[in-house]
């Protein structure tokens, strides 16, 4: 891979790092028409949980691990995020938070074999409210996540009209200026003020999208 192709590759990764990128996983920027969305998501692993019996719960890209909220007293809760908040161990929530790549995390196979044994295979993997859709390679990553042998469940933005102007809005007060949009059926491109295609959405929806995994 040449310098530039290796550039263009990183261009999420470097916004979301950034003080805007920040503000877009701040609780205090979210717009209501996204809460809407984040108590969709709530209620569909809420649903989720009660209909299938899991161990772990991995929320990767957990920012400040806004999910752990639907996991019950029997659950064991890991969060995984590039920039993870200071508290680590969250001692009345039985769970902890690691700051790793999500890239890394997911090739890290003996670790996750690790996890797999641990949990006798009762582990489940969120990809909370369009953490997809923030990756440089969205699809790319995908399959590397496919691989894994846990349970998996993800929520995107929908590529609809109404989703679209609610990405807009949201990232209008997070003061991401998006300087033109490109809307298909198959994913919504939004390139910022940065000159920089800013994210890649893959068609889905709010509701979410599960894919159960036999264990070995």
């Amino acid at each position: 891979m040449n310098s530039s192709a290796h550039q263009s590759v990183q261009v999420n990764r470097t916004i979301y790092l950034c003080d805007a990128g920040m503000r877009l996983m701040c609780p205090n920027h979210f717009t209501v028409k996204v809460r809407r969305f984040h108590d969709y998501e709530r209620r569909f692993y809420r649903d989720l949980l009660r209909a299938s019996r899991y161990d772990l719960i991995i929320e990767v890209g957990c920012s400040a691990y806004r999910l752990i909220g639907v996991k019950g007293d029997y659950n064991d809760y890991l969060g995984i995020d590039i920039n993870p908040p200071r508290t680590r161990r969250l001692k009345n929530g039985r769970g902890a938070v690691i700051r790793c790549d999500a890239n890394k995390f997911f090739k890290r196979t003996r670790l996750i074999n690790e996890i797999m044994i641990r949990y006798d295979g009762r582990v489940l993997c969120i990809l909370p409210f369009n953490f997809l859709g923030t990756m440089d390679a969205p699809m790319e990553f995908l399959a590397l996540v496919c691989r894994a042998p846990f349970d998996l469940a993800l929520s995107l933005f929908s590529t609809s009209e109404t989703a679209t102007v609610a990405r807009l809005e949201y990232y209008d007060l997070c003061g991401i200026a998006v300087q033109s949009v490109v809307r298909t059926d198959d994913y919504v491109r939004l390139d910022c003020s940065t000159g920089s295609r800013r994210s890649l959405s893959i068609r889905s929806s709010w509701r979410g999208a599960y894919r159960p995994v036999a264990s070995a």
